[in-house]
């Protein structure tokens, strides 16, 4: 019993890490934020049942500054973050991206619980597979627009 608890917290945390940088540009995009403004509205929004850590944060901000999907500028001793239209872009191409991989797993999960077991288990697994592609490629959250690529690709 003990290790099936903390494998469901591994894979709660596997899967907030999953959402955070997403999460953290949604919110910068309600309103210019700082830091740890994010951390209390994550807590908050959570019932406190998540309080990211700053650690998990502020790393965050920097990679999302960096790609240039947020800018910061200092207010009152603080960064303030800002989303920028690179930013949008990314954000509404990654809430596509998790409407998608939300809807999959649950089909997923669904199947699992009924005990579906029909003919089209091969197209399962393959499905399954574009999951954690898909996955993985959200857990990144490298917000590249096809754009982005063909023009570092002229370059």
């Amino acid at each position: 019993m003990e290790e099936s608890i903390d494998n469901n917290n591994k894979m709660c945390t596997e899967i907030r890490r999953a959402f955070l940088k997403y999460i953290v540009l949604k919110i910068i995009k309600e309103k210019p934020t700082h830091g740890y403004d994010i951390i209390k509205t994550v807590e908050l929004r959570s019932n406190g049942r998540w309080i990211p850590s700053a650690g998990s944060i502020y790393p965050i901000l920097e990679k999302l500054e960096s790609k240039g999907f947020i800018q910061s500028e200092g207010i009152e001793r603080r960064k303030v973050y800002t989303i920028t239209p690179k930013g949008v872009k990314g954000l509404d191409r990654m809430t596509q991206e998790k409407l998608e991989l939300l809807n999959e797993m649950s089909r997923i999960v669904n199947n699992v619980i009924e005990g579906n077991d029909n003919s089209d288990a091969e197209g399962k697994i393959g499905n399954a597979h574009d999951v954690r592609q898909k996955s993985e490629t959200a857990h990144d959250c490298d917000f590249q627009n096809q754009e982005d690529e063909k023009e570092k690709n002229r370059r």
